[in-house]
């Protein structure tokens, strides 16, 4: 029995692999919180403005969310969660502020493009292809800073872009991870708790994904 209880146990790692996967995912959603009271200003001016500002800690969350997860997947429970998130988020944050600064303007032009045409079926669906386009380079250039890529944020992006175009099939999975993960915080009762996890989930895939497709070497 008291080999169940011990800190290396079977028990243990598993309960520690759990908190780690819950850490990760909770303070991911926490980086997406302004972004959310930004949201509840509705499709003004002033509403579309603050939430492309809100939307800036995300960016460096994604970095962050992936960094765990590959430190997850190396170590095992490598510890201290809290302070491995933040001291990631600060990294990604002071390496690529320029590309989550760019996509946050990108952003507002979209939402702009969104509330002026976005009522016909076309224009909605070039905003929706656009915002996922945004998204995919996004965790592109998160992945490629991960797997090694060197240089200043604008090196890495072209890096980035480069190593998508030769692996298209990482891309498309990423996103198709993202709708997953989207879809399963909005079922019914077990969503919010899904959510929970989920996120962490989706950095875990985008890594085997990665992995899989050959996007690190292409991108390193």
């Amino acid at each position: 029995m008291t080999s169940w209880l011990a800190y290396d146990s079977r028990l243990s790692r598993t309960l520690l692999a759990v908190f780690w996967w819950f850490a990760t995912s909770v303070q991911l959603l926490a980086t997406a919180i302004p972004f959310a009271f930004a949201g509840q200003l509705g499709l003004t001016h002033l509403g579309l403005w603050a939430g492309a500002a809100a939307a800036l800690p995300a960016g460096p969350g994604l970095y962050a969310a992936l960094k765990c997860m590959r430190d997850f997947a190396a170590h095992g429970y490598p510890g201290a969660p809290f302070r491995t998130f933040w001291t990631a988020w600060a990294r990604g944050w002071n390496r690529l502020w320029r590309i989550w600064t760019g996509a946050a303007v990108l952003g507002l032009l979209l939402a702009y493009n969104a509330v002026l045409y976005g009522s016909g079926d076309a224009a909605f669906a070039a905003v929706c292809a656009a915002a996922a386009l945004i998204l995919a380079a996004l965790i592109a250039t998160a992945s490629a800073s991960l797997a090694g890529a060197e240089g200043p944020a604008l090196a890495v992006l072209t890096a980035a872009l480069r190593a998508a175009a030769r692996r298209p099939q990482a891309p498309a999975a990423w996103l198709a991870v993202a709708a997953l993960a989207y879809a399963a915080a909005l079922i019914p009762v077990i969503g919010p708790n899904l959510a929970l996890f989920t996120p962490a989930a989706a950095a875990w895939a985008i890594l085997i994904v990665n992995a899989a497709t050959g996007f690190d070497r292409q991108a390193a």
